[in-house]
């Protein structure tokens, strides 16, 4: 693999402790680095560009967002705190981080690709792809989303929680946690899983899990009141876009992954 040379430093502020230890490992090495906040998002879109890798520094709420502003460059996930984090993706520690970035200057490395997925809605596509889910429903868990499926030349009008759209690293978490099926990371292959089907005199939903070849797509026609504030949100993060009724939510595999590192 490419030896690593230069690096884009993406940190969360509360984790200045492990940083320090990141930092000084660049240094030791000679890595010349730039150290960017999680916050700044168009910093870190183009410092990425320039580096041979990002090094993320944090929980797992770090990586996500960091994943959204990354296209090809690789990165290196480093745990800030192995008691509080999932730390899912992560392939360093504090306890490891010196011999791993050494490894990184030899090029002693593993790239690990991860599928991730792209939305639009009403033909605009939304900003960043996602390496976990889209969540397409209510904005309040307790309003019931109404909604047409189409997957291929399936079509169901449903009513539910909400549907999740998941990567092959999204059925590792709340895809999972909603019952879907857990595929290997790098699977080239996407799912989705309804939340809480209503099942009653109108409606007898059949179409509520199912997993799908990277080269499907499924699309979602909000029948949402506008009143519900009908969401669609990628991997959790605290932006949402607007799904009310007769809008149209199209996911499909992303043609760049994410390029996780590994050892």
């Amino acid at each position: 693999m490419k030896k690593v040379k230069k690096a884009l430093v993406v940190y969360y502020a509360r984790n200045y402790g492990t940083l320090n230890v990141v930092k000084k490992a660049l240094q030791k090495n000679k890595i010349a680095a730039s150290y960017i906040k999680r916050e700044s998002e168009s910093a870190i879109k183009k410092a990425a560009l320039k580096a041979d890798c990002a090094v993320v520094v944090g929980g797992d709420g770090t990586l996500l967002r960091a994943s959204h502003l990354i296209e090809s460059t690789p990165v290196l996930h480093v745990s800030s705190n192995l008691s509080i984090n999932e730390a899912f993706f992560a392939r360093a520690t504090t306890k490891d981080i010196s011999r791993k970035i050494k490894l990184l200057t030899k090029g002693k490395y593993k790239l690990l690709p991860l599928l991730r997925l792209e939305a639009e809605i009403n033909g605009k596509k939304l900003p960043f792809k996602a390496l976990n889910e889209v969540y397409a429903g209510s904005k309040e868990p307790y309003h019931t989303a109404r909604y047409k499926l189409i997957i291929g030349n399936k079509t169901e009008e449903q009513k539910s929680s909400g549907i999740l759209i998941s990567t092959p690293a999204g059925s590792y978490a709340w895809a999972r946690s909603a019952g879907g099926r857990t595929l290997s990371l790098t699977a080239k292959k996407m799912q989705f899983v309804v939340r809480e089907p209503y099942v009653g005199r109108l409606t007898k939903p059949k179409m509520t899990k199912g997993v799908l070849s990277s080269s499907q797509s499924i699309t979602v026609i909000s029948n949402i009141w506008e009143r519900h504030k009908g969401i669609v949100v990628v991997d959790s993060y605290k932006k949402n876009f607007g799904f009310n009724n007769g809008d149209k939510l199209l996911v499909k595999a992303a043609k760049q992954p994410l390029n996780l590192m590994g050892f």
